[in-house]
């Protein structure tokens, strides 16, 4: 499951991919939103959810707190 949206100029894709032992890893890819730089300028597993939908959600907070802290460059 993923979802894509647009935040701070940035392109963010939130997805939950599924683990082994169960359970879902929330994966966050940031890029710019003009297409400036290809592929994506950050990226980072936001931890794990229960649920496709948790980890989609985890995964969106993550993106939107580092692109408010300036962690994307």
């Amino acid at each position: 499951m993923e979802r894509q949206f647009e935040y701070g100029g940035y392109t963010v894709v939130a997805c939950a991919i599924p683990e082994t032992g169960g359970g879902f890893a929330a994966q966050v890819r940031i890029g710019d939103a003009f297409g400036e730089s290809s592929g994506p300028i950050f990226e980072v597993l936001a931890g794990t959810a229960p649920t496709p939908e948790a980890a989609v959600a985890m995964a969106e907070a993550a993106a939107m707190r580092a692109i408010d802290a300036g962690e994307v460059n």
